[in-house]
C-alpha cells in the first residue's frame, strides 16, 4: 500500500501561524509489515533526508500513546520530491504520513480530526500539518490545547516557488523573531490577512495573493540570514506582483516568470493548489 503526502506552503506572508495550503507536489510513501522497523528515503531529495527514521518513529510512538493502539513493525520507503528544510512542509508530510499509516495499520478507526490534533501537538503549529492532511487552503487556530480550522478549495492557479540551494532551520528562524512588535505592524497584518482570507473564501485566489505582504515575521527572518536577504533584494528589484517566504524559508513564492540570474537558486517549482486530501493507493 502507498500514499501520497502533499507539500504545503505555510504563513503565506500575512497569515503567520494561521494560513497554509497544500500543493500539487508530493512525497510518495510505501509501507508494509516487516520484521523490524525500517525507513528508506529515495527520490530526488532522498539523500538529503537525515532524520527520516526518527521523524516517523516519533510520530508512530505518539499515535500509540494517544490512542492506546499498537502499530506493527513496518518497512517504509518514502520517495522524496519535496525539498527538505526549504519551507515546503517536508517534515509535516512525514509526520502526517506516519499518522495515517499508523491509523490504517490499526484498523483505521481514529477520525481525521484526532490525527490532526496529534500532528499539531508534534509540530507545535497547525499551518503545515492541517493542509497536508485535509488539502486545500486552511485557516487554523491553535492555542496549545484546542485546534480548530476551516478548509477552502482553491482554483487551479499556477504558483512559482524559488527553491534555494541552502537550507534553513525552522527552530533557528523562530528564534529570530522578536518578543514584541510595533502596534502599526500588527495592524498592517490584520488588515492584509483579513482581506486575504475574505477573498480566498470566495475563490478569488488571485485577489487574495495581493494581500500577502507581511509586517510581523518575514523581515526578522530574512535579516537573520545574509543569503536570504540577498535573494529577496534581488527578487524585489524585479518588481513582482507579490512574494512571500514559504514557511520559515528558504523557499520563496512569487509571480516572476523570468528567474534567470537570481542568486543561490537550486530549483524553480511551478505548481498549483491541491484540494484533495491524502491520496491512498493500493
Amino acid at each position: 500500500m502507498r500514499l501520497k503526502a502533499p507539500a504545503t506552503t505555510a504563513n503565506m506572508g500575512s497569515g503567520f501561524d494561521v494560513v497554509g495550503m497544500a500543493l500539487k507536489l508530493h512525497n510518495t510513501v510505501q509501507f508494509e509489515k516487516a520484521n523490524r522497523f525500517k525507513v528508506h528515503s529515495i527520490g530526488r531529495y532522498g539523500l538529503e533526508i537525515e532524520d527520516a527514521a526518527e521523524t516517523f518513529r516519533n510520530a508512530i510512538e505518539r499515535f500509540e500513546k494517544e490512542t492506546g493502539k499498537r502499530v506493527p513493525a513496518l518497512q517504509i520507503i518514502q520517495e522524496c520530491e519535496i525539498p527538505p528544510a526549504r519551507g515546503l512542509g517536508s517534515s509535516a508530510a512525514a509526520i502526517a504520513s506516519a499518522l495515517f499509516i499508523s491509523n490504517i495499520m490499526t484498523g483505521g478507526r481514529i477520525p481525521t480530526d484526532a490525527l490532526l490534533e496529534i500532528g499539531t501537538e508534534i509540530e507545535g503549529h497547525p499551518d503545515n500539518i492541517v493542509p497536508c492532511m485535509v488539502g486545500g487552503l486552511t485557516v487554523s487556530y491553535y492555542d496549545g490545547s484546542r485546534l480548530d480550522y476551516e478548509k477552502f478549495e482553491m482554483p487551479d492557479h499556477r504558483m512559482t516557488f524559488l527553491v534555494p540551494e541552502f537550507k534553513l532551520s525552522t527552530e533557528a528562524m523562530r528564534k529570530a523573531l522578536p518578543d514584541s512588535i510595533p502596534f502599526k505592524d500588527a495592524l498592517g497584518n490584520i488588515k492584509n490577512v483579513s482581506q486575504f482570507i475574505s477573498k480566498a473564501s470566495r475563490g478569488d485566489f488571485a485577489g487574495a495573493l495581493k494581500y500577502t505582504k507581511d509586517f510581523i515575521h518575514q523581515s526578522y527572518r530574512i535579516d537573520s540570514d545574509p543569503r536570504m536577504k540577498e535573494l529577496v533584494d534581488r527578487i524585489e528589484e524585479r518588481n513582482p506582483g507579490y512574494w512571500f517566504v514559504s514557511g520559515s524559508g528558504s523557499s520563496i513564492c512569487c509571480d516572476l516568470e523570468d528567474t534567470g540570474g537570481l542568486p543561490y537558486l537550486e530549483a524553480v517549482i511551478r505548481t498549483s493548489p491541491a484540494n484533495e486530501p491524502f491520496i491512498v493507493e493500493m
